[in-house]
């Protein structure tokens, strides 16, 4: 705390002294302002390089609106110059007269050929905004420019940002969601809008019906989904590779920052309207409509935007997972222990995806800043129904399943940002308000089986589960029964309020040195909860006619007209479902047919009927087992609400000398938190549940030095190197205080003390660029991460409690069986380190200089490489309980493997062509395989196949002005996402979703 005292005492001294300076010199010179736009469309261009020539040059970037702004410039004469990629240079002579502000605005001319004009198609433009505003940022990142946005065929801002050098996208029905960033999972990634970090969106493991299993664990993380944003929203989008100080270090992977449209001058209408295709459900009904309109008025200091969207769209996809048991640890022919096929299911997901949104944006021209306000909604409703197959091949008994759900994702942004000129002084203040909300509310779940169907003893090792269908014997609906039927509830939520502050003073010394001196800070206040509950009934049968399962199935027998079997139990005939769609070919039959599906009608009014009646209450004691459980366990187990106060504070500098820009300083960052949840007395004795609260009060704190240098040696080249050390905080559910016994004696446990992972990271990056090259860049990163999370598990004795990991005194008492054997499920800091590398080239041109027909190309391509390695913290515990008292043998059995979900390349490429009003665009992504699962064996590893996708866009404008009519075709061959085994590559994930076909007209006015 000294320590802190003292830096602040030093700090404020600092800030005191940089005012009084910056304030003497701003008497000594003026400012340059102005306005860079297009000769032409009047469109204005951000990433324009401004500079004064001179010993030292200075200069500025124009930001989104073409503005720029260069401070501390000495009085006198100077020679004022303009360039972007594309367009012709421009020189002029100016004079700057001391204290005052002198605007210079700037109109610039396509370049030309032989001296004949160039038209500048809308994909190059696309492509030359990208590349301006690339170059112009002072941090190693990759744009996707507002004109690139409305050329893609992306569905969202996922999509759209998936396209970028270094990044692949998760995926939920072949629509992308989530994005990993240099092999990063999502969750180790910031996405902002306006500079303001979105809250998480969350997700959960849905339970089960069985009590050992609705403690399900939860999986509500700090990723975002994006689903839900449409990029008609979108102006522009960066992602920024290093860092500085100024920005939130909760990011080892990048930072995706996008920037919402807004008004420009005078008055304009777009409207968009979209019809299509689903082939895997041979389907014509998707829809998309956009309206948005923009004004400016008083004299076009007030501008006002507004879009609104609304969007349906079919996601049905048929998907299988398959899972694998170690039979030995004999070594086979293939280097691997031989494993067994343990079980396959498939799944029929049959999905309807709504999307809303609405964009509200204000801004106010003052005499020397900007007055924005930014409201952003965003919704997913996602009405589904899973019709789930299991076969398994260890038990030998076939499984169905069907569930409902409608899931609604909200994502809502609300900000205000003023940014003033003081003229010795520009300030930057933002307060915001985000909140997130995932909710999936009586989502109904039933089980049903038929028991002996497999040949199970026939199952050999090494055998893939295309092999095995033939073992598989349906005997018929008369001979599966219902097992049981469940509610599942869940409602997690995200709130968060932001203040934020900035402060730039510029400086220029001795006509040689100039630049600026920045500080600043943020505070958050986050609050997240989750309420969740699976209350469910056995549909077992009994013998007893007096207990509460006896009376239970009698009464939904009578009222529901059911007959049961001479087991007691209801057959699955009663609920069969009659659409042959259910029963068509899955995968084409390759690894078994869909014997079963139920209508879920009846079965729906017989959980209506069990709900809330309190004659079929689950009974108070292990006498009288059964009936509707829906008890304090079923409610509070996994319910929690965590707040988080996150403080931050910068010092840096940025300085301009000769060909070189230094950026340098350091960011503070703490966070107090608060955990609150419940946990059950003993959750061994389902008839006795007492469920208790448990507190936890996490913190940390850190001191982040970052630093950056570009060198520009000649007009067409700069070199970038950038030292960053970046943060990430345990996921929410990670740092929970409870744990749970499940009647098998395994504990599952959060863990407080938990610390954020540390990565020290190392970029560097080289641009070539010019009118006719476009650009070609070649970076290369490496990432150090300390104290990355993983799970764990291991048998608790007195060797784990020596070892450090946990003790097995805390989860003996109290308990039926307090000798018993306790398997322990829990989070802990890695004590190795791991390091994630690669490369990266970008090439983007255009053949505009080339006569006709090759002067309408444009071509793009990226290229990463990517590699990690870490070691999976895994122990064993060998017990010899021959002995008396029996012996125990502890075993580090850690080993080193690839990080989860980084792929080793990545192509994202595309070619288009435009002529004239035609304009037409072929890409292609390719991701190469990635980690999907670590096993705690070699042979138990998956690992996702190479997945490539191509893509079709076509644009044609009408005859009308501003009228044109689009085709977007998206996974044109018919590509799925398959995930294999290690050892004898047989799957464990595949993800059939087909091809979607969208035609549209768009008007802008």
């Amino acid at each position: 705390m000294k320590r802190f005292k003292k830096i602040t005492q030093v700090f404020g001294i600092s800030v005191l002294t940089i005012f009084i300076t910056a304030y003497s010199l701003q008497a000594q010179s003026g400012t340059v302002r102005g306005l860079v736009q297009d000769s032409e469309s009047g469109e204005p261009l951000a990433g324009a390089n401004v500079v004064i020539l001179g010993n030292n040059p200075m200069g500025a970037a124009t930001d989104l609106h073409g503005q720029y702004q260069i401070n501390g410039v000495p009085a006198g004469t100077h020679t004022l110059t303009v360039a972007y990629i594309g367009y012709k240079r421009i020189e002029r002579e100016i004079t700057v007269e001391a204290g005052e502000r002198t605007i210079v605005n700037f109109e610039m001319v396509h370049e030309t050929v032989r001296g004949e004009e160039v038209v500048v198609t809308a994909q190059s433009k696309g492509q030359l905004q990208a590349i301006n505003q690339q170059l112009s940022s002072d941090k190693i990142s990759n744009v996707v420019s507002e004109a690139k946005i409305r050329e893609l065929p992306d569905f969202n801002a996922a999509q759209a940002i998936g396209r970028l050098p270094g990044v692949s996208t998760q995926k939920s029905s072949g629509e992308a969601n989530k994005v990993v960033i240099r092999g990063l999972s999502p969750k180790y990634n910031s996405i902002e809008i306006e500079g303001i970090k979105l809250s998480a969106t969350g997700s959960s493991q849905i339970g089960v019906s069985s009590l050992e299993n609705t403690s399900g664990n939860l999986n509500n993380d700090r990723s975002v989904d994006l689903t839900m944003v449409t990029p008609y929203m979108i102006r522009t989008i960066s992602l920024f590779k290093s860092l500085t100080p100024d920005m939130n270090a909760n990011s080892i992977g990048g930072t995706v920052n996008m920037e919402l449209r807004e008004a420009p001058s005078e008055r304009h209408f777009n409207m968009l309207w979209q019809s299509g295709y689903t082939a895997k459900s041979n389907t014509y009904g998707n829809y998309r409509a956009v309206l948005s309109g923009s004004d400016r008025f008083y004299n076009e200091l007030l501008g006002v935007y507004a879009l609104v969207n609304a969007e349906s769209y079919d996601r049905d996809a048929d998907n299988m997972t398959a899972s694998y048991s170690t039979r030995s640890t004999e070594i086979s022919p293939n280097g691997f222990p031989p494993v067994r096929v343990s079980s396959v299911t498939m799944n029929r997901h049959i999905e309807r995806r709504n999307r809303y949104g609405a964009n509200l944006i204000l801004d106010y021209m003052l005499p020397s800043g900007n007055l924005k306000a930014v409201n952003m909604f965003a919704r997913l409703n996602s009405d589904y129904n899973d019709y789930n197959q299991g076969l398994d091949y260890s038990g030998g008994d076939i499984n169905w399943s069907f569930r409902h759900g409608k899931n609604t994702i909200d994502q809502q942004v609300n900000s205000l940002k003023l940014d003033y000129d003081l003229g010795f002084m520009s300030t930057d203040i933002a307060v915001a308000y985000t909140s997130s909300t995932n909710k999936l509310n009586d989502s109904p779940y039933y089980s049903f089986n038929q028991t002996g169907g497999i040949q199970s003893n026939n199952v050999e090792d090494n055998v893939v589960p295309d092999s095995l269908p033939h073992l598989v014997n349906y005997f018929g609906d008369s001979t599966a029964v219902v097992r049981s039927v469940s509610l599942f509830n869940s409602t997690y939520q995200e709130q968060k309020s932001t203040f934020k502050g900035d402060f730039i003073v510029p400086f220029n010394l001795f006509s040689r040195i100039n630049g600026y001196i920045k500080f600043g800070g943020q505070y958050d206040y986050q609050v997240n909860t989750n309420d969740q509950s699976t209350p469910y009934a056995g549909l077992s049968g009994a013998n007893n006619p007096g207990s509460i399962q006896y009376r239970m199935m009698d009464s939904l027998a009578s009222n529901f007209d059911l007959e049961s079997n001479s087991n007691g139990l209801f057959p699955a005939a009663e609920f069969t479902a009659r659409d042959d769609d259910l029963y068509s070919p899955f995968l084409n039959d390759r690894f078994g047919q869909f014997y079963y599906a139920p209508r879920a009608g009846m079965l729906n009014n017989m959980i209506d009927y069990l709900h809330g009646n309190p004659e079929f209450e689950s009974a108070g004691s292990a006498t009288d087992p059964g009936g509707w459980f829906d008890g304090p366990y079923q409610r509070l187990a996994n319910d929690y609400e965590y707040t988080e106060n996150y403080y931050a504070g910068y010092l840096m500098s940025r300085i301009n000398i000769l060909k070189f820009m230094i950026i340098g300083g350091a960011r503070y960052e703490k966070v107090t938190s608060e955990y609150f949840a419940y946990n059950a007395r003993d959750r061994r004795n389902p008839q006795t549940q007492v469920m208790y609260p448990v507190t936890a009060k996490p913190e940390n704190e850190f001191w982040l030095p970052m630093g950056q240098v570009r060198y520009s040696p000649f007009g067409w080249m700069d070199i970038r190197y950038a030292y960053t050390q970046t943060l990430a905080r345990p996921d929410y559910h990670q740092l929970s205080p409870k744990y749970t016994i499940t009647q098998s004696n395994q504990v599952y446990a959060g863990n407080p003390n938990l610390k954020p992972a540390e990565a020290f990271n190392h970029d560097v990056n080289v641009s070539f660029h010019g009118s006719k090259l476009g650009l070609l860049s070649i970076g290369a990163f490496h990432k150090t991460i300390e104290d990355f999370t993983y799970s764990s598990s291991f048998e608790l004795n007195e060797y784990t409690k020596e070892a450090g990991l946990d003790s097995i005194e805390r989860f003996q008492n109290p308990g039926p069986n307090p000798d018993a054997r306790i398997t322990l499920h829990k989070y802990i800091n890695s004590p190795y380190k791991a390091t994630v590398q690669g490369l990266e080239l970008d090439l983007q041109t255009s053949l505009w200089y080339l006569p006709f027909p090759f002067d309408g190309m444009v071509f793009g391509v990226n290229y990463s490489y990517i590699e990690s390695e870490t070691r999976y913290p895994l122990y064993d515990l060998i017990a010899d309980y021959t002995t008396r008292p029996p012996t125990f043998t502890f075993i580090d059995s850690s080993r080193t493997g690839r990080l989860v979900d980084q792929p080793e390349n990545v192509v994202n490429s595309y070619i288009g062509y435009d002529y004239k009003g035609f304009s037409t665009r072929l890409s292609i992504i390719y991701q190469g395989n990635s980690v999907s699962y670590v096993g705690r064996y070699p042979q138990q590893d998956g690992y996702t196949k190479d997945y490539f996708r191509v893509d079709l866009s076509a644009r044609q404008q009408l005859p009308w002005q501003g009228t044109e009519i689009f085709l977007d075709i998206t996974n044109l061959n018919d590509e799925r996402n398959i995930s294999a085994q290690r050892s004898i590559d047989g799957f464990t994930n595949v993800q059939n979703y087909g091809m979607t076909a969208n035609l549209g007209i768009r008007l802008r006015y």
